[in-house]
C-alpha cells in the first residue's frame, strides 16, 4: 500500500470514528506534519542512495561472460499487452535494456529471464511471455534465450533459476534495479550462487544535491521503494532466505 493512500485511509478512519474534535484535530495536525515529511523530506533521498551503492556494478568484463540472469518487474499488466499484441513496459524497463545492450557487446551470452508474474491474479501474458516478444522484436536470436516461466517473487526468481544455471559453466551476471540488488544478490548467494551484479533504474544521483531538492512525488515515491526493500529484507532474514 502506497505511503499515501495509507495517510488518507488513516485519515478518513479518525475523522468518521473519533467523537473528539480535538483528537481530530490533533490527528490532523499529526498526519500533515507526516505527510510533509515523507513528501517533502530530502532523507528519503539520502536513503535510497545508500541502499542503490550497497553492491557496486561489477567491472568483470561482459564479453567474457557466460549469461546474464535478469529478473522480472519490468512490465505492465500482462492483460491489456495480450490485447493490445503490444509489450507494455514500466519504469523498470533498463533491466531489459541492459540486457540488450550487453547482447550487443557479447552475440554469445544467455540471456536468462526469469518471472512469471507479481499479479495476485494474473490476466493475459506472463512476464516471460512478454520479455520474449520484446527480446525477438528486438533482434536477439531465440537460441540465446532462456525463460524461467514459473516465478512470483525475489526468491522464487533464485529457487527456479538456480537449476537452470547449474547446466551451464561460466560466469554469470545479475540484471536487476540497484535498489533490489542487495536483496536479490544476497539472496542468491544464500543459495550458493555469486553473480556479477550489474546494476540498473537508478532513482538517485551521485552530486549529492538532494538536501536542497524538494519534491513531494518523488519523495513519497522513494519511500515507497525504502519501505519495500526494507521489508522484503526483513522478512528474508526471518525466514533464513538471505
Amino acid at each position: 500500500l502506497h505511503i499515501l493512500s495509507l495517510i488518507i485511509l488513516i485519515q478518513l478512519f479518525i475523522i468518521f470514528f473519533l467523537q473528539s474534535k480535538k483528537l481530530v484535530i490533533f490527528f490532523s495536525k499529526l498526519f500533515l506534519i507526516l505527510f510533509l515529511f515523507f513528501g517533502y523530506s530530502p532523507l528519503s533521498n539520502f536513503l535510497l542512495s545508500k541502499m542503490e551503492d550497497y553492491i557496486q556494478t561489477s567491472k568483470y568484463p561482459v564479453q567474457q561472460l557466460t549469461g546474464v540472469i535478469v529478473l522480472g518487474g519490468s512490465f505492465n499488466s500482462g492483460l491489456e499487452s495480450k490485447e493490445r499484441n503490444e509489450v507494455s513496459l514500466n519504469s523498470s524497463a533498463e533491466r531489459l535494456t541492459k540486457a540488450l545492450e550487453i547482447y550487443k557487446k557479447n552475440p554469445r551470452i544467455l540471456i536468462l529471464f526469469s518471472g512469471f508474474s507479481g499479479e495476485l491474479k494474473p490476466q493475459g501474458w506472463s512476464e516471460s511471455d512478454m520479455a520474449k516478444k520484446f527480446f525477438l522484436d528486438q533482434g536477439i536470436k531465440i537460441d540465446n534465450l532462456i525463460f524461467e516461466n514459473q516465478s512470483r517473487n525475489t526468491f522464487e526468481n533464485i529457487k527456479y533459476s538456480k537449476d537452470i544455471i547449474a547446466n551451464y559453466k561460466g560466469t554469470w551476471g545479475l540484471i536487476t534495479s540497484a535498489n533490489h540488488m542487495p536483496r536479490s544478490f544476497f539472496t542468491f548467494k544464500k543459495q550458493g550462487l555469486i553473480l556479477e551484479p550489474i546494476n540498473v533504474d537508478y532513482k538517485t544521483g551521485t552530486s549529492r544535491m538532494f538536501w536542497i531538492n524538494f519534491d513531494i512525488s518523488s519523495g513519497l515515491s522513494n519511500w515507497n521503494i525504502i519501505l519495500h526493500e526494507l521489508i522484503g529484507i526483513a522478512y528474508y532474514k526471518i525466514t533464513n532466505k538471505i
